[in-house]
């Protein structure tokens, strides 16, 4: 019973401290900028940054 317990605090914790904040920082001919920040997960704040891209300008999340 312990070892169930013990992994149930594992899986809450480690499910907690995926969200945090990440930037998305944007490269386009003019330069680099930051174009927001996201909180969440690392997979949803690339799909968000990933959003704000165009033909000319690339963001990532950081």
């Amino acid at each position: 019973m312990r070892y169930v317990s013990a992994i149930f605090v594992f899986l809450i914790m480690s499910s907690v401290s995926c969200k945090k904040n990440y930037t998305c920082e944007c490269v386009n001919s003019n330069g680099t900028y930051i174009a927001g920040e996201v909180e969440g997960t690392k997979s949803k704040a690339k799909k968000h940054c990933e959003g704000l891209s165009s033909s000319s300008t690339d963001c990532v999340a950081k």
